[in-house]
């Protein structure tokens, strides 16, 4: 029999199951208030379903491992340890049908006013799932490693969408809707009243009763909160909209300075386009300027890991590194130094002294011997490794076609490896005898 294992925190599974909680949610509460406030609740179909998936979000509870900050509780008794401290009891709250009591105690829904206000304010108990919403919000952040920013924002409409649909539901219960109507008609000229005040873009054609201080005093204070959302959408959402992508903001700063130098320097307009050209490719290729200093920051491990990640179809691509001793790739890589080839430039001249090989993982390049192109390099290529091995010149020109990237070795390193890793040195000088034979 398989084993039950707990679920992962920031598996598909648990950020499905956390979105549709949020949905949940956010229908739950719309309904609940609407039934409330037009008393027309009932313990129908829709609420038996909204409520069973709260309740399967407590088992969820007891399968999913926790992560907090960078500590992790991945067994079933830690997992249970920390939601019975946390939101066990909250979880439980929200799902348990309060307005039954009343119906166990007088074995039907009392009629009588003090019975109904208490029926109503029990069911009002209910919203306390509205706490689940904000634990959500941070564990999808937490999970999901989003921008903050993102989050906020996501966040913002999500509880403005609330927040105009309790208003519509208040501005029904002190008697600006046109209480003939029906209910849906009656809920659907206040939102549409609350969404025009907030706006501040109301037509007149809906407003307060000029004889009730009560619905004045009710326009005002909505007044106030459109002022107050407008000022912190206007403050805010700009800056959250441009700071959802770190990166992107952080490419077009350093392009602000390298435009400046350029200007400062007088480079030649030619020139300064080919600059910006090389920084475009950059960005679509690695989405920021370096990682070096992110790698240097982390533990070697860690760094490790990334850069195998990043090497991954340059080790399944170049013959020198299939089947290799993972002890080797693991030690080459963090040897090797990206490039990036510009068309027309060359990579290597003939005649030249050789003081690095190269590695190429997308691209195209020429060989070309005495003017003459004699070969094109494609991804997965290796060069320069012959001047190095025979500790010669350079016998070819190597010129970059399009824009492509690669890796760079250099003599120092690559005798170093050729000296630890005997395999190696014996693949090298195969493929360097090959290249003569052709």
């Amino acid at each position: 029999m398989p084993i039950l294992r707990p679920i992962a925190h920031n598996s598909p599974i648990k950020m499905a199951w956390d979105l549709l909680i949020l949905l949940t949610v956010l229908v739950f509460s719309f309904l609940i208030t609407y039934r409330l406030v037009f008393r027309t609740f009932q313990a129908d179909i829709l609420y038996y379903f909204l409520n069973t998936l709260f309740l399967l979000d407590i088992v969820m509870g007891f399968l999913v491992k926790i992560k907090l900050g960078h500590l992790r509780l991945d067994t079933f008794a830690e997992i249970r340890a920390h939601y019975f401290h946390t939101w066990f009891i909250i979880d439980v709250l929200a799902f348990f049908p309060f307005e039954s009591i009343p119906v166990l105690i007088y074995g039907k829904v009392p009629t009588d006013p003090l019975g109904v206000q208490i029926y109503l304010g029990l069911q009002a108990l209910t919203l306390i799932k509205l706490l689940k919403a904000v634990r959500l919000f941070n564990e999808l952040q937490e999970a999901l490693g989003l921008s903050p920013a993102v989050i906020r924002l996501i966040s913002f409409g999500y509880w403005f969408s609330q927040a105009i649909h309790f208003m519509a539901l208040g501005w029904v219960l002190i008697g600006g809707s046109e209480s003939e109507r029906p209910y849906f008609d009656q809920y659907l000229r206040s939102f549409y009243w609350v969404t025009t005040t907030i706006a501040t873009i109301g037509y007149g054609d809906y407003g307060p009763d000029h004889d009730s201080n009560q619905q004045i005093f009710y326009t005002i204070v909505v007044e106030i909160f459109g002022v107050g959302m407008y000022t912190y959408m206007i403050a805010n959402v700009t800056s959250l909209v441009q700071n959802i992508d770190v990166a992107r903001a952080t490419y077009q700063k350093h392009m602000e300075g390298v435009n400046a130098f350029l200007r400062a320097h007088k480079v030649p307009f030619n020139l300064q386009e080919r600059v910006r050209d090389y920084y475009s490719y950059l960005w679509q290729q690695t989405k920021s300027i370096s990682e070096r200093s992110i790698l240097e920051d982390l533990p070697s491990s860690l760094s490790m890991e990334i850069l195998m990640h990043q090497n991954r179809k340059l080790i399944e691509k170049v013959d020198l590194f299939k089947d290799a001793d993972e002890l080797f790739i693991r030690e080459a890589v963090q040897m090797l130094r990206a490039r990036v080839f510009l068309p027309l430039e060359y990579v290597i001249r003939q005649g030249e002294h050789g003081d690095c090989m190269y590695f190429l993982t997308s691209g195209s390049l020429k060989v070309i011997v005495k003017d003459n192109e004699v070969a094109t390099l494609g991804a997965g290529s290796v060069f320069g490794e012959t001047a190095l091995v025979k500790d010669e010149r350079r016998n070819a020109s190597i010129r970059a076609v399009t824009y492509g990237t690669g890796y760079q070795l250099s003599k120092h390193d690559f005798s170093e490896l050729r000296l630890k890793y005997p395999d190696f040195d014996e693949r090298v000088k195969s493929i360097v005898a090959e290249r003569e034979k052709k």
